[in-house]
């Protein structure tokens, strides 16, 4: 496979569910352009030639992604054949609603329509509709193809070292040991209250929310090899784009970090623009998730918002959160990267990693969201880029060089093995998914697993309610006077 058609399947399996949107959740006007919008930068993407039709992949590299990818599928939760989150009853639920449902879904059943991102799940649901039920096989292959061109892009920016791809999904969860081991000897180091101000690796993402790791993970992985071969960074603004629908915050925050980046490459190049390129490579994309962001703002119940310090609850766990949580990864980040600058090992432009530190700092003085769900999931892209930037230098080494590197000094062994630790989080995850499964359902009585059920509730508003909280439900209620509701909804008797 080469570079090319990796990058024209990420951009078409992003797209498909967009061409859903248009066609069903708004009126005719909007959906026309919003088609040929989309067909236009699709076909103009395919003929874009700076990613090469130079193969990049061998049948060993091919068969190295899709089996890790497969294994990744199966852990995630996906059909329930292993251990599934909680979140999984939403999952569930929206592919069920999606079915049985007339597009674009409404709360109550002639009311606004129910504004949440559906990208992930529109295509699966679509053709369950064709064969009459909720069709297990699609949502595995989709969700399988989606880890793969993911993990294929992390895979070939990390020099095909597949050790640090795992590493790179994992780290992120050093606090979240380290508040472990404090727990052994009933040590809290604050109260846990109403939202977190925290980070999870993406590993730990992927079993709460495959439908935002999928995004992350291609948008992240093309991002590192966009500048390891020093393409230009407009690029990634139709990724971004397309990936509104499935992943709002992943998607804000990497669209922050290319935005910066993109007017950064302005002003070194004197604004000397080419307005054409600008308007396919940059305008067009935005322009076509702006719909889609308009139905993001028909919620009937305004957002959970504001600075730390404009809430009361929790105003005495705020330092003591932040410096575990985000305090003690960012250092650890900052230093190894410090310290492996010294060395004579190939590194990337230094600039976009000190953007996407500062961001991952700043980020946690705002809260948005009911579960401050903007730093939670935002974070994701943060989280993966850092990785694959502090674990991109040893790439260029064998393992036994490393080692051998790592061993004549005792502060390179002590951030080593702070960096490992990360993965303990994901190994207990993956050793929980082995324990309870259907295989060890069937194989021993003492066992006990169940997978949750597509179709316990009727729609994802009651599921809300009853497995989270009322104020999580409204959430996500239209609101009938909204713009969206207004000029945007498709008429009645389209509907």
């Amino acid at each position: 496979m080469s570079e090319k058609s990796l990058r024209n399947l990420s951009i078409i399996y992003l797209l498909l569910p967009n061409l859903i949107f248009y066609v069903y959740w708004v009126n005719i006007p909007i959906a026309v352009c919003g088609v040929l919008m989309l067909s236009y930068l699709l076909l103009n993407d395919r003929k874009e030639t700076t990613f090469q039709a130079v193969k990049i992949f061998s049948s060993r590299d091919l068969f190295l992604i899709g089996a890790t990818t497969l294994f990744l599928t199966v852990v995630s939760g996906i059909n329930g054949y292993v251990f599934q989150n909680v979140d999984y009853w939403g999952h569930n639920v929206k592919f069920y609603e999606l079915f049985k449902s007339s597009w674009p879904i409404k709360f109550p059943k002639e009311g606004p329509v129910i504004s949440y991102y559906y990208g992930f799940y529109v295509i699966p649901a679509l053709v369950s509709k064709f064969t009459g039920s909720v069709n297990e096989l699609v949502i595995f292959i989709w969700t399988w193809l989606g880890l793969t061109l993911g993990i294929g892009w992390v895979y070939i920016a990390l020099n095909k070292r597949l050790i640090y791809v795992w590493l790179v999904l994992f780290i992120g969860d050093l606090p979240r040991v380290i508040k472990a081991v404090l727990a052994l000897f009933s040590i809290r180091p604050y109260e846990f209250g109403n939202f977190g101000i925290e980070n999870w690796s993406n590993f730990e993402h992927l079993l709460w929310v495959p439908n935002q790791t999928i995004p992350t993970l291609i948008i992240g992985g093309m991002f590192v090899y966009i500048l390891i071969r020093r393409y230009n960074t407009d690029l990634l603004v139709l990724p971004i784009a397309l990936s509104f629908w499935w992943a709002v915050f992943p998607s804000f925050v990497s669209g922050i970090i290319v935005g910066v980046l993109v007017i950064r490459s302005w002003v070194i190049g004197r604004f000397r623009l080419d307005w054409m390129r600008i308007g396919t490579k940059v305008i067009i994309p935005c322009l076509v998730c702006l719909p889609i962001l308009m139905f993001f703002f028909s919620h009937n119940k305004s957002t959970v918002s504001g600075f730390l310090w404009q809430f009361n609850e929790g105003k005495s766990n705020v330092l003591p959160e932040y410096i575990i949580n985000v305090g003690i990864n960012m250092a650890l980040f900052a230093v190894v990267y410090a310290y492996l600058r010294r060395m004579q090992l190939p590194f990337l432009d230094q600039v976009p990693y000190i953007l996407i530190v500062s961001l991952g700092l700043l980020f946690p003085f705002y809260r948005l969201g009911d579960a401050n769900d903007f730093l939670l999931r935002g974070m994701m892209p943060i989280s993966l880029i850092i990785g694959m930037y502090l674990f991109y230098p040893l790439t260029s080494l064998t393992l036994q060089k490393t080692y051998a590197l790592m061993r004549g000094s005792g502060i390179m062994i002590f951030l080593a093995i702070m960096l490992l630790t990360s993965s303990l989080i994901g190994l207990s995850r993956i050793l929980r998914a082995a324990t309870f499964n259907r295989f060890s359902a069937l194989m021993s009585s003492e066992a006990t697993f169940t997978p949750i059920p597509y179709d316990a509730y009727p729609n994802v508003y009651e599921v809300l309610k009853d497995k989270w909280s009322q104020d999580a439900a409204n959430q996500y209620v239209g609101d009938p006077d909204s713009f969206y509701e207004k000029y945007m909804a498709p008429d009645a008797d389209t509907k």
